[in-house]
């Protein structure tokens, strides 16, 4: 097939940490790899960036940069307002390029199927186009989930919010990840359960060393944004019990800090573990978010919801055992009592317990890391995503 895929994110670099951005890198590698023709268009607002970096990397899909950035009368009147107002037009305005330059690019390449993400709404204005292929949008965490766990209901956002609930209700075809995921966004917003396939995500395969972690006797870790939906403040709660059922234990928390707040006040009621046993070293490079994966003895992310949840996936890619919470799209991915634990969303008394379970427990540990791997290697890997993706496709284009 000749396939497009239109993403606002796109892996480029090692600096790039968006998980969408991850899995449509992993996506048209995989396509490639098994004969299928890919072309993706890349919205940005830094092209000249975006473009060096296509160049060095130099894949074996074709891909458009696409200018995104705001022109400066426009920027001005933007910067007059709240952000939420800046990223509506920032949005808009980047669907308005993309529309033109995604047309271009099928009738340049004779797409037969167009894929993208909902977030952000990058194929808005390009699904009013009446001669176009077929668009699959894939459904990921949605602005209206956000809007409802943090209470911001400016007009801006509710309009941003209304752009992906138009994009996705004019796509052609939809995908998500999760069964919980389909579910609660059809519960939220009125879809059609019917009209979704599922798809887990895949990721290519970072390989494995036998052996065990390389690093500490016991080491707890955790990577991601310092948020309430990422529940670190259930983390740090937890930590200091885990930490007196297991002396040797160490943590590290690596992500960005999002103000540090909840950091600090860690830090200040609790000087006996900073910095000797728990460190936050912020946000780190791809290569050091490997060593400290692989180093690991526990991957643990006790996120009050996920959609799906990629980074428990590249977790067990290295073979870690993983403890997580039973919310979302998570069960799916974390088998409970078989490749990790999982605790109840919220409770850090149920994460310190499942983590002092998995810490006093080496056997118990080398057993849940082997079947992390296999779990990988069967449901997660590159390969399986982009032909379940692929086939997903085909029913589109046979039922139009």
């Amino acid at each position: 097939m000749r396939i497009g895929i239109l993403t606002t994110f796109l892996k480029l670099d090692p600096i790039s940490d968006s998980g969408i951005g991850l899995l449509y890198r992993a996506l048209a590698d995989a396509l490639v790899e098994q004969g299928h023709a890919v072309h993706v268009v890349h919205p940005t607002t830094q092209p000249a960036v975006a473009a060096k970096a296509h160049r060095e990397l130099a894949p074996k899909w074709t891909c458009d940069i696409v200018p995104a950035a705001l022109p400066r009368v426009v920027r001005r009147m933007a910067a007059s307002g709240s952000w939420q107002r800046q990223a509506l037009f920032e949005r808009f305005w980047a669907a308005a390029a993309t529309s033109r330059a995604l047309a271009r690019a099928c009738a340049a390449k004779d797409l037969e199927i167009i894929e993208t993400h909902t977030f952000a709404a990058p194929a808005l204005f390009f699904l009013c186009r009446r001669r176009r292929p077929p668009v699959v949008s894939r459904v990921a965490t949605t602005t209206s989930q956000m809007l409802r766990s943090s209470g911001e209901y400016s007009r801006a956002i509710r309009l941003l919010a209304w752009a992906e609930i138009r994009a996705t209700r004019t796509s052609d075809a939809l995908l998500t990840h999760s069964e919980a995921h389909r579910d609660q966004i059809c519960s939220l917003e009125g879809y059609d359960p019917r009209r979704f396939g599922i798809v887990p995500l895949g990721i290519a395969d970072p390989g494995f060393v036998a052996g065990g972690p390389a690093g500490p006797a016991l080491e707890f870790f955790f990577v991601g944004r310092f948020t309430s939906r990422k529940g670190v403040d259930i983390l740090l709660s937890a930590i200091p019990k885990v930490a007196a059922a297991c002396p040797e234990a160490t943590f590290v928390l690596a992500g960005d800090q999002d103000g540090g707040q909840e950091w600090r006040a860690f830090c200040a009621s609790h000087s006996d573990l900073v910095p000797r046993r728990v460190s936050a070293p912020g946000r780190i490079p791809e290569g050091e978010l490997d060593r400290l994966y692989r180093r690991c003895s526990v991957f643990v992310a006790p996120s009050r919801y996920e959609s799906f949840g990629l980074i428990y996936v590249e977790a067990m890619a290295r073979g870690r055992p993983v403890v997580g919470c039973r919310t979302g799209g998570v069960p799916e991915v974390v088998r409970d009592g078989v490749t990790g634990l999982l605790a109840a969303p919220g409770d850090p008394d149920s994460l310190a317990a499942a983590m002092i379970r998995l810490g006093t427990d080496p056997l118990l540990r080398d057993r849940f890391s082997a079947a992390a791997r296999s779990d990988f290697l069967e449901r997660f890997s590159a390969a399986r995503f982009a032909r379940s993706s692929a086939a997903f496709y085909s029913t589109v284009k046979s039922h139009p």
